[in-house]
């Protein structure tokens, strides 16, 4: 009984507060980075997408920056040469699972089989193995925790919703990353998302104005650690 209370907290700290990149919390993922390091990471979830994925790609080469996609594995098979386009543009492609569900209401080997068929779509386009998982929705519970840990794989969360996935107006997505980012931000997007792309250029000019710096997840994670 103490063991499931002690889990059961430690579940409901995670929810509640992940807190700056330690050597103890990297046991377990990333939402953020290094707090004093004006670095920040743009992700986007959901993807390949048919429509769009051009032109953000586009929009992130003209502003030099690589962003991390989480992918979903039945669309990364479907529009392979998308997902091609994407890892040969340089940014960092990750797993989103295979089927899109929410992960936490699946027993563990269900969880690990989502990750797997994923990868293996990345494996069959010749593409690097996935470090990090996202689940859909971001939820997550201690069998995310031990499917991963069986898997060697790290929880890649964020710290910034733009919720654009809302049909929220340009002005507004840039409005909320403008007014609210921080530090070590792990900034959520979506791909195919009309919006996101309309107000991408505004953000990564106003963002490098600032002083800051557009990184991928994975030099977050290895560079991040305070």
């Amino acid at each position: 009984m103490l063991r499931k209370l002690m889990l059961l907290a430690l579940t409901i700290f995670l929810f509640i507060e992940w807190g700056p990149l330690t050597d103890e919390r990297a046991k377990y993922g990333i939402a953020a980075g290094d707090p004093f390091v004006k670095e920040i990471v743009l992700t986007f979830d959901d993807g390949p997408r048919e429509h769009g994925m051009q032109e953000l790609n586009a929009v992130l080469t003209s502003g030099e920056v690589h962003g991390t996609f989480f992918l979903v594995g039945k669309f990364a098979d479907r529009y392979g040469k998308i997902t091609l386009m994407l890892n040969d543009a340089g940014h960092e492609l990750e797993n989103h699972s295979f089927t899109h569900p929410r992960l936490y209401k699946l027993w563990v080997e269900k969880i690990m089989r989502e990750a797997e068929r994923c990868d293996e779509v990345f494996e069959s386009l010749n593409i690097r193995k996935t470090r990090f998982l996202r689940p859909p929705g971001g939820g997550f519970n201690m069998k995310i925790f031990n499917a991963m840990r069986r898997m060697n794989k790290k929880l890649g969360l964020w710290s910034l919703n733009t919720a654009d996935y809302t049909g929220r107006p340009p002005e507004e997505i840039v409005r909320l990353v403008l007014s609210s980012v921080r530090a070590g931000d792990v900034i959520l997007m979506h791909s195919g998302t009309p919006n996101t792309v309309e107000a991408l250029p505004e953000i990564i000019t106003k963002l490098k104005e600032r002083g800051f710096t557009f990184v991928r997840l994975e030099e977050l994670y290895s560079r991040g650690k305070i």
